[in-house]
């Protein structure tokens, strides 16, 4: 596998947590991932850790996934559709975790407004879809933490608006995928500006984090607000195009949530969780989809 070099470890050491990935085609998964397993096949000793018991159905494992989110999920080409063939990071670990727990598993795909909805209205056992711990979903779910991450604003090369900060972005455009934590702080941010007495930040919002990205190649907005992994993502397949303009947040946790009391459900992803890493399959899927698996360091 050739490595280049990562462009946010470029900003800055600290900024990210990601590891570098070969360069592919525009609107494609870089190569790296796109050579990643479809599915992990960890040892087959007996299960040590016994299976959650209030699952919608007895030995059957439901997780809602947004599949349109690389290095995280995805569809490993255009014309791969079914949910179960998908391929990244949490779904490879959301199939060696079933498997650890004696489980089957089924991948759902769901749209990202839909996910929390659908797991409090008993549709899938489990949300494993690069979602952030915050005090809003944990206010109707809870969830075990499995990876560090935080969100990075990224311009074109050059910084052609000499974005260095949130302030900066008063009167600028951004895009941002509507319905999670990135739209509550791009928001306080676009307060903060009219607080100052300078112009609101004009936030696109978009349901998909393809249309998101896809507005900065259109020339519509002046940068984009993600997560760190998707920006990696996006600018190895995309190289020297568009660069990291300052880090937003360092501090954030993604989480496995799952259903109020059902706390076995909980107790036993935990333990999964820890097996995992203390195994090295974590690790190696992480390192799969060149993230640094110092990024596990989340789990507890």
């Amino acid at each position: 596998m050739k490595i280049g070099k990562n462009p946010l470890l470029a900003l800055a050491s600290a900024a990210v947590l990601l590891a570098a990935c070969s360069q592919g085609g525009a609107g494609s998964p870089s190569q790296a991932a796109s050579n990643a397993p479809a599915s992990v096949a960890p040892s087959e000793s007996a299960v040590a850790i016994p299976p959650p018991t209030s699952l919608i159905t007895a030995g059957q494992l439901v997780d809602c996934v947004d599949i349109e989110y690389p290095p995280l999920e995805y569809f490993p080409t255009a014309d791969v559709t079914d949910p179960n063939a998908a391929i990244g990071f949490d779904v490879d670990s959301a199939k060696a975790a079933a498997a650890k727990l004696g489980l089957q598993i089924t991948i759902r795909n769901t749209g990202f407004d839909a996910l929390i909805p659908d797991l409090t209205n008993g549709r899938c056992d489990i949300v494993w879809s690069g979602l952030f711990i915050s005090d809003e979903r944990l206010a109707v779910a809870d969830a075990t933490p499995y990876m560090k991450t935080g969100h990075v604003v990224m311009v074109p090369t050059g910084n052609p608006d000499a974005i260095h900060t949130a302030m900066d972005l008063c009167g600028k455009t951004i895009s941002i995928q509507t319905g999670g934590l990135v739209e509550t702080v791009s928001a306080a941010a676009s307060k903060d500006c009219t607080d100052a007495g300078k112009p609101a930040i004009d936030i696109q919002g978009y349901a998909k984090v393809a249309d998101e990205f896809q507005q900065i190649v259109l020339g519509r907005v002046d940068a984009i607000w993600e997560t760190q992994e998707a920006v990696a993502d996006w600018m190895t397949r995309n190289p020297d195009k568009y660069e990291v303009a300052f880090v937003a947040s360092q501090d954030k946790t993604y989480g496995i949530y799952y259903q109020k009391g059902k706390t076995d459900i909980g107790d036993a992803f935990a333990a999964a969780l820890r097996a995992l890493k203390d195994d090295g399959t974590l690790a190696t899927i992480a390192t799969d989809y060149n993230l640094d698996p110092a990024t596990l360091d989340a789990i507890e």
